[in-house]
């Protein structure tokens, strides 16, 4: 028994791999350029045997290294950040100095300048032709640059064009070590960090062209190399254990940390190579409409479905194919210019207005039935492809252009309703983002809130147990108050039930049939309390 739910357990993990993989194939082609003999030591050092560390022991092995090499994915944002920190980290202990790929040797006055302050980032920017020569997102390179400056830390450019193509990167790698090694040899107590692109810091590559520069003048200096998000890592962290930690140590000595799953890592790529191919202007935020319905297609594709074929009934009146019913997106400073307008046109209050801003910020992802639109903040896969599970719920039961939850004078049964679309937004997002276990929408509760809320869950808790069919007044009572806690309670009971039908999915033990009848199931009163309480009692057992 415990073979064949492994055996299950590793097909979910396989069409949650299959997700990215497509995403990668619309990148990079069939073979990807990752094919390249330049990359077979970076790919056999992310696939060798690892374990899982803490990030007390990261940073120590951080704090005991002479030059740190940090792996940088350029259109991750969060992978700079990483850098800040770190940097900020190993200047508490040591003098420190920064080196960057992202400029040029040659233009290393100009960062000096912008360093100082003399130059401001507009003109810094144009004179290094940053558009032109790296292109990538600014905000995560500048927040480095930042903080460096704020620390007084001298920062060194390290990189040499050409860029493109393969055929100069060893002629980078060498130029780099060329540069690591100069600052160590100069500075023999100063610490360095080097940001660069994750392929050069393969063993065999700038750390090692590093290390024979300095032996052959009878230096030796510690090195450590930590590795962002490795893609291998992930899955088969994911496969051990069913999570992702927040660090591992290599057979070999180098560190890996996780920030930012595949499919977010791919997606903020997609985004770049949409700017260099000129189809988004500079100023305006990329579309994330491709990525939205590429997770809505992901869902469909564990429902065995073809959205291209299925048909769905507009409670309108209408029939579309669904893949035709997908929502519009909206993303960014759009999401939150066009929020308020939109949902006004449909009929929406001020007071829901406001609600839906709310849940905006704490989700950064949020589907509105009633006017079939997707609004998002940031690309993040859980959080988005919980409220494409929302879409799914709505369209598949033929509540496209009315609102997901039914209308009923009853609030137990209205808490219920929410209860229920809350599961299926949580299962969603731990579908497609196994490695995260937040509910898109909890948000800080007061702490009366949140002495209710464990008192109310207890209470439920010994309800399921027994076979009653109607809630005592424990569980029943607390309905009737405000609306705010009745939102929290069905959140918080949704995410309990979601995560029951997850682990059964992972299990084997829900088909792709059962799976569409969750979305597809009507729940109008007083059906909603009766199958929540059905399926929490069954998923106990």
């Amino acid at each position: 028994m415990r073979r064949e739910s492994s055996a299950r357990a590793g097909v979910l993990l396989a069409r949650q791999r299959s997700a990215v993989r497509r995403l990668k194939r619309d990148l990079f082609g069939p073979d990807g350029s990752l094919r390249h003999p330049y990359f077979r030591d970076l790919r056999r050092e992310i696939s060798a045997g690892f374990r899982a560390t803490s990030a007390a022991k990261l940073r120590a092995a951080c704090d005991a290294a002479d030059v740190v090499y940090l792996g940088d994915f350029h259109a991750d944002p969060a992978c700079q950040r990483v850098a800040a920190e770190l940097l900020e980290r190993m200047a508490r202990r040591r003098r420190v100095v920064l080196g960057v790929e992202f400029v040029y040797t040659r233009q290393q006055e100009i960062l000096d300048r912008r360093q100082e302050g003399a130059i401001n980032d507009p003109t810094f920017l144009r004179r290094i032709h940053y558009r032109e020569e790296w292109g990538y997102p600014w905000e995560g390179f500048r927040d480095l640059l930042d903080r460096a400056r704020e620390l007084g830390l001298p920062v060194v450019a390290l990189d040499r064009p050409p860029r493109g193509g393969f055929d100069g990167l060893r002629r980078r790698d060498a130029h780099a070590a060329r540069g690591i090694a100069g600052v160590l040899m100069r500075r023999p107590r100063t610490a360095m960090l080097v940001l660069f692109g994750e392929s050069h810091l393969a063993r065999g590559h700038v750390p090692r062209q590093v290390a024979r520069a300095l032996a052959r003048r009878g230096i030796s200096r510690r090195g450590l190399t930590v590795f962002q998000d490795p893609e291998p890592v992930y899955w088969s962290a994911l496969a051990r254990a069913g999570s992702v930690p927040d660090a591992v140590r290599f057979d070999g000595g180098a560190f890996a940390v996780f920030h930012t799953p595949p499919l977010a890592r791919y997606e903020s790529y997609r985004q770049i190579l949409e700017r260099w191919r000129g189809e988004t202007p500079p100023d305006e935020d990329v579309d994330l409409t491709p990525a939205v319905h590429h997770l809505i297609d992901t869902l469909v594709g564990w429902m065995a479905m073809r959205p291209s074929r299925h048909r769905v009934r507009h409670r309108a009146g209408w029939v579309d194919d669904l893949q035709d019913a997908y929502p519009e997106v909206y993303s960014g400073l759009e999401a939150r210019q066009f929020i308020g307008s939109i949902l006004a046109e449909h009929g929406r209050s001020p007071g829901e207005i406001r609600e839906a801003r709310r849940m905006l910020v704490a989700r950064e992802a949020l589907y509105d039935a009633r006017s079939n639109t997707f609004f998002l903040v940031r690309y993040l896969p859980g959080p988005a492809a919980g409220e494409a599970a929302r879409f799914l719920r709505v369209a598949l039961s033929g509540r496209l252009h009315r609102d997901v939850e039914s209308v009923s004078t009853d609030v137990t049964e209205r808490t219920y309703g929410a209860a229920y679309n809350e599961a299926l937004a949580y299962l969603g997002a731990r579908l497609v983002d196994p490695a995260s276990d937040v509910v898109a929408g909890v948000i800080e509760v007061p702490p009366t809130t949140a002495r209710a809320r464990k008192s109310w869950l207890a209470a439920h808790a010994a309800f399921e147990e027994s076979r009653a069919l109607e809630p005592p007044p424990d569980v029943a009572e607390p309905l009737r108050g405000s609306r705010e806690l009745r939102r929290d309670l069905a959140r918080e009971l949704g995410r309990k039930l979601g995560r029951m039908l997850y682990e059964r999915m992972v299990r084997g033990r829900l088909s792709a049939r059962e799976f569409r009848v969750l979305f597809t199931r009507d729940l109008d009163p007083p059906r909603a309390r009766r199958e929540v309480l059905r399926l929490l009692r069954n998923l106990r057992r």
